[in-house]
């Protein structure tokens, strides 16, 4: 391979593929979470100070909606209460670990650790 086509491989290969993205001009990124049936899809995110989770709430196979509700600790964002559908978004600012819940659906849960 040519000097050229290497470092643009190797680039390619560092940037790897998550589900996040990057607004346009730089800044923080936006991670997703879907909500599948009963299940909140990934369940775990790592984010850094800033960054937002961006929540897609669909309804489950029996048609009722979700909400995402934090533990009650310092610098959690707020809750999103029980919705049909829709993109929510949530910044995360604070640095630790954030577990949610639905209560609409027991032990459907998930983290998000902000570094």
């Amino acid at each position: 391979m040519r000097p050229s086509v290497i470092v643009l491989v190797a680039i390619a290969a560092a940037c790897g593929s998550d589900s996040s993205t990057n607004p346009p001009g730089g800044g923080n990124k936006s991670v997703d979470v879907f909500t599948l049936s009963t299940a909140f899809s990934p369940n775990f995110v790592q984010i850094a100070a800033g960054d937002t989770v961006l929540f897609h709430i669909v309804p489950s196979n029996n048609g009722e909606g979700h909400d995402v509700t934090f533990d009650a600790k310092s610098g959690a964002p707020a809750n999103i209460k029980v919705t049909l559908s829709g993109d929510i978004p949530r910044v995360f600012t604070t640095r630790g670990t954030f577990h949610y819940n639905c209560f609409v659906h027991p032990g459907m849960s998930g983290d998000v650790v902000v570094q």
